[in-house]
């Protein structure tokens, strides 16, 4: 009886587990440019291959979530794509994630939400889009269309390899981490669900093991 109890036990723990953990396929994006008009299957934009989503060519833009999420962590990693015949010029290497974009808020190049920086030397950073507010060591970031809170501090790998991003966000509270160490936090933040973002912005990216779970507690 005790070895059934145990089984029975592990057994709901799992499927507890399985319940809130969620992996993104092609099927749960879609894909909007800044040439287009209207949201495009993601696959004709972007690349799905070998595990990864691949970003890179002329159409700037991102991959959208059909769902909107509430509480919850999130997992990926990413690398700069270093193939030559993508890469066109010099600049500095630019993307993101954004998250807790407003179901309601349109479709442009960029819509409204908070964004993790991916960019060479400021990965980490929080950029707030459209008067997205929070608390960043209890200063107000001050409203704009475009506001940066700059990380606490730098934990990128070197150019091409992967690093590893975690964001938590739970009732305001919003942790940012690099490769597992903590790099930008803030609290009371005006947007606290939505939908998340891969963006591409002319640098050649990849994206890879993407999950969400979702959590109850900070």
């Amino acid at each position: 009886m005790f070895k059934k109890i145990v089984f029975a036990s592990t057994l709901l723990m799992v499927l507890n587990s399985c319940a809130v953990q969620e992996k993104f396929s092609k099927n749960d994006w879609y894909a909007f440019t800044k040439t287009s008009k209207q949201r495009i299957n993601s696959s004709d934009v972007y690349e799905f291959t070998d595990g990864m989503i691949r970003m890179h060519g002329d159409n700037i833009g991102y991959l959208m979530t059909n769902k909107s999420y509430k509480n919850f962590e999130l997992a990926l990693e990413f690398r700069w794509n270093v193939e030559e015949k993508y890469n066109k010029g010099k600049a500095k290497k630019n993307s993101g994630v954004m998250y807790n974009i407003p179901t309601d808020s349109p479709d442009n190049i960029w819509p409204k939400g908070i964004q993790f920086q991916i960019k060479e030397d400021t990965t980490g950073d929080f950029i707030f889009l459209d008067n997205i507010t929070a608390l960043v060591n209890g200063k107000l970031v001050e409203a704009g269309a475009s506001v940066t809170s700059p990380k606490f501090s730098a934990n990128e790998n070197p150019y091409g390899e992967w690093n590893q991003v975690l964001i938590r966000s739970f009732n305001g509270k919003i942790t940012q981490y690099l490769n597992g160490k903590l790099v930008n936090e803030c609290t009371e933040a005006s947007s606290r669900e939505g939908k998340i973002s891969l963006n591409y912005e002319g640098s050649p990216i990849d994206f890879r093991n993407i999950q969400l779970k979702s959590i109850s507690k900070e």
